[in-house]
Order: C-alpha cells, then sequence, then structure tokens
C-alpha cells in the first residue's frame, strides 16, 4: 500500500479514536463533530500532498 494511502488513515483512526474517547467522557459530541470534519479535512490534504510528492519524484 502506497505511503499516501495508510499514513493519513492511520493518523485520522488515531485522532478519531481520541475524539470518540473524549465525546464519550465529557459528553461534548456537538463541539467535536466540528473538530472531526476539519481533522479529515486536514488528512485529506496530508493524502493529496503525498500523492503529489511521490508523483513528482517518480517523474523526476
Amino acid at each position: 500500500m502506497k505511503r499516501y494511502v495508510w499514513q493519513p488513515v492511520a493518523f485520522f483512526v488515531i485522532g478519531l479514536g481520541f475524539y470518540v474517547y473524549n465525546g464519550v467522557v465529557w459528553n461534548t459530541w456537538s463541539t467535536y463533530i466540528f473538530h472531526i470534519i476539519g481533522y479529515a479535512g486536514i488528512c485529506g490534504a496530508l493524502s493529496w500532498t503525498l500523492y503529489k510528492k511521490e508523483k513528482y519524484k517518480s517523474n523526476s
């Protein structure tokens, strides 16, 4: 599996675990839903950046 796939997915799963744990413990789901969406955007940007970097290296 390519690095631009597994690394952002691993970061997202770990971060989602923290958000879910805190949502259950402190009952703050309404606050964390926007953080999860933002975090998904950051992980998507990381994936796109790693993909472009790998594509650039292969063309050089």
